[in-house]
């Protein structure tokens, strides 16, 4: 696993990404624009050695991230070729899993856009208890119970796609055990109480980070 180097991000100039990545996406994503101060923390992005700093705020395209070699395969006579994305997914999943198990008030959410919620693609995640519904949208929620860094990285590849993902990690406490239904109100609670936030930039390959300061 490659190693995560911190990047501040200026204020101003992530937030206009931000909210054009959040507006009108799902409740989720409009409570947050509505609840969150983030004058109240900080934006970052995470990055692994190497990485071309001066894409750094260009948050729509790819190319950020060390490149993975071209691979050049041939069958029956026909060259083709393949190059991997980069990403820094399961490094990610490493880092949000040290934060969850260092305060243990905290759950993960991050919201599912391209699945509707009786898709049998998500069948696996509901029989973890991981799958919460708000009206018809789907959120992946990672409690206590299966906060695993494997589970993190599942719901985290799960969630994605290339124009939005969003994940948050918050300290509400609305997620029943007896019960996966989230109303307006519980969506706001988790939008209150959001510490992080991460949300999908630079063409799958990063994510644009916010963390809420702590006031002394």
């Amino acid at each position: 696993m490659k190693t995560l180097y911190r990047y501040e991000l200026d204020f101003e100039r992530t937030m206009e990404f931000v909210k054009d990545n959040l507006n009108e996406v799902n409740a989720l994503s409009s409570e947050l624009l509505n609840l969150v101060n983030f004058k109240s923390g900080v934006f970052f992005t995470l990055l692994t050695l190497g990485s071309d700093l001066e894409r750094l705020y260009e948050f729509k395209s790819g190319v950020i991230l060390p490149q993975n070699p071209i691979i050049v395969t041939e069958i029956d006579g026909k060259k083709s070729r393949h190059q991997e994305v980069s990403t820094i997914k399961e490094e990610l999943s490493d880092f949000v899993f040290h934060k969850l198990i260092s305060n243990e008030k905290l759950s993960c959410v991050f919201d599912e856009v391209t699945m509707d919620y009786d898709d049998s693609y998500l069948n696996k995640f509901y029989e973890k208890k991981s799958i919460y519904l708000h009206e018809k949208e789907v959120l992946y929620v990672i409690r206590e119970h299966n906060k695993t860094h494997k589970f993190i990285s599942d719901c985290m590849w799960s969630s994605f796609s290339f124009w939005h993902s969003v994940g948050v990690l918050t300290e509400a406490d609305c997620f029943k055990n007896d019960s996966n239904i989230l109303s307006l109100e519980d969506i706001q609670a988790i939008c209150k109480k959001t510490k992080m936030m991460l949300i999908s930039a630079y063409d799958g390959e990063g994510y644009v980070l916010w963390e809420k300061m702590e006031q002394e």
